[in-house]
């Protein structure tokens, strides 16, 4: 499931540049257009066009060609004299590693390629290198670095003014809340993506149809059927198709199946997509054929899925998966009265809760550090507008006196609101950092305190049973404290 995340997630990115530039995309597919975008006089397009092209044109060469590619790309830029090359060259480097899937040594590449990028003020190499970052530690699942790295690559893109770049990162973010089940966190970051499309007449289809099809998936998981009906009409409605259009309306008709409780059609409909060359099948879709073999009975099928499922090493980072499926086991030995077995799988649960709930921790506090970064952001943008209203209050004094004492007065006035608005800023921050401090962390030590009794207790099976809806409970008051930031942050 993990690979399919960065899959898709990549694609998206890519999705992005291509669309974003339109034809220059198109012609960049020929090495040709490396020389002509070297030779382009204007700086900051040249430096926007080539990390397009590296990106574009490394992602499509065979594995056999990146080496020689990379030879020839460096001796390039060092010809045309180009001013980040070195830092460049790291980035090729690691585009050439990931294609080999050599993870650990392309995130090592790209922190020096980060480095000097951040020396060299080169905000769309930071934005790459971010981006990409964040995709790998994705992969080996570093959650919280991989949020953080997203929240960089937002920064980034605020600062280069780009809407559609803050979409992509908006959409990678949702996509990790929404795998560490912060369903709510994961339709916040959805639903901005979408404001801003609408805000800046963003109108790429993919992009759309895969936001639609990630707010369904959070509802269904959410249970929440008449929300999952509505977004599973507009799929069905849309006129304009794009490749996975086909496989959201598939997943999302036996979503309602599961919701419905109607699990014998969910299976048949399940069955039949294994087959369909048509749908883009994923591990999930496997985990929820088990879930819906388990409540209709057919605990031998949803035992064998969820057991192939287990040994798969891809599912080895994903603690919330592997939670749900040792549950299952264990629900399954029980009913099967091999009390010790079921134990044992319990037991294994709970070690995996403990790592989810670790992480929704981690991750909460840095989720509340991106809703600072875009205060942070639109202040920013504030004073920017204010500097330029200096500039005219200054041309204004020089006209005529009427223009000075008027633009006195309109100096003031823009300074007495630029003042305000740092003290509001400054008290929403003081604000959050004191929920932060008495309320996430009051619920965070129930649950710590509960599990602790759990793992002292000499029956560990009868007390996670007796302690599961106090577990739920604290867990359900944390979910309600970290919503409770986000609307202090959106008040």
């Amino acid at each position: 499931m993990i690979s399919r995340i960065i899959l898709k997630l990549t694609c998206l990115f890519f999705v992005f540049f291509y669309f974003s530039f339109g034809a220059t995309a198109a012609t960049l597919g020929k090495r040709d257009s490396l020389v002509k975008i070297l030779q382009t006089n204007d700086t900051g397009l040249r430096k926007q066009q080539l990390v397009l092209y590296l990106r574009y044109y490394f992602t499509d060469l065979p594995a056999g060609r990146l080496d020689a590619v990379k030879i020839e790309t460096d001796l390039l830029l060092k010809r045309y004299h180009v001013a980040d090359r070195v830092a460049i060259g790291y980035f090729t480097r690691t585009l050439c590693l990931m294609q080999l899937r050599q993870y650990q040594e392309a995130e090592s590449v790209l922190v020096r390629a980060i480095a000097l990028a951040d020396k060299n003020n080169d905000d769309d190499l930071l934005y790459a290198c971010f981006t990409h970052l964040g995709f790998i530690q994705t992969y080996q699942g570093n959650i919280t670095e991989a949020i953080s790295s997203f929240r960089i690559a937002k920064k980034e893109a605020t600062i280069l003014n780009d809407a559609y770049m803050q979409v992509v990162i908006d959409i990678n973010i949702s996509d990790i809340f929404y795998k560490i089940n912060l369903y709510s966190q994961s339709l916040f970051y959805l639903n901005q993506a979408q404001s801003l499309m609408a805000a800046h007449h963003i109108t790429v289809p993919k992009i759309r149809n895969a936001i639609i099809n990630n707010i369904a998936e959070c509802y269904f998981r959410m249970g929440n059927i008449d929300s999952l009906k509505k977004y599973n009409r507009v799929l069905h409605l849309t006129q304009t198709s794009t490749a996975s259009l086909y496989t959201y309306r598939q997943r999302t008709d036996y979503y309602l199946d599961l919701l419905r409780h109607n699990y014998p059609e969910a299976i048949s409909r399940l069955q039949q997509l294994r087959k369909d060359r048509r749908f883009d099948d994923e591990a999930s879709d496997e985990q929820n054929l088990a879930d819906a073999y388990f409540m209709a009975g057919q605990a031998d099928s949803a035992k064998a899925i969820t057991t192939r499922l287990l040994a798969d090493e891809a599912q080895n980072n994903h603690p919330e998966i592997r939670m749900h499926l040792y549950e299952m086991l264990g629900r399954i030995a029980e009913d099967d009265k091999a009390d010790r077995l079921a134990a044992v799988d319990y037991k294994q649960a709970l070690q995996q809760a403990e790592e989810q709930i670790s992480r929704m921790t981690r991750v909460d506090t840095i989720s509340s550090q991106i809703k600072l970064d875009e205060m942070q952001g639109a202040y920013v943008q504030k004073t920017e507008r204010y500097k330029r209203e200096r500039l005219w209050m200054g041309f204004t004094i020089i006209v005529s006196v009427l223009g000075l004492v008027i633009a006195a007065l309109s100096y003031r006035h823009i300074k007495r609101k630029k003042y305000y608005e740092q003290l509001l800023f400054t008290a929403k921050k003081e604000e959050l950092a004191f929920i932060n401090s008495h309320e996430v962390r009051r619920h965070l030590s129930n649950i710590i305190g509960i599990i602790d009794t759990i793992k002292h207790s000499e029956d560990k099976h009868q007390a996670y049973i007796e302690a599961e809806q106090h577990l739920l409970s604290a867990a359900g008051d944390l979910d309600l404290a970290i919503k409770n930031i986000s609307a202090k942050l959106d008040e």
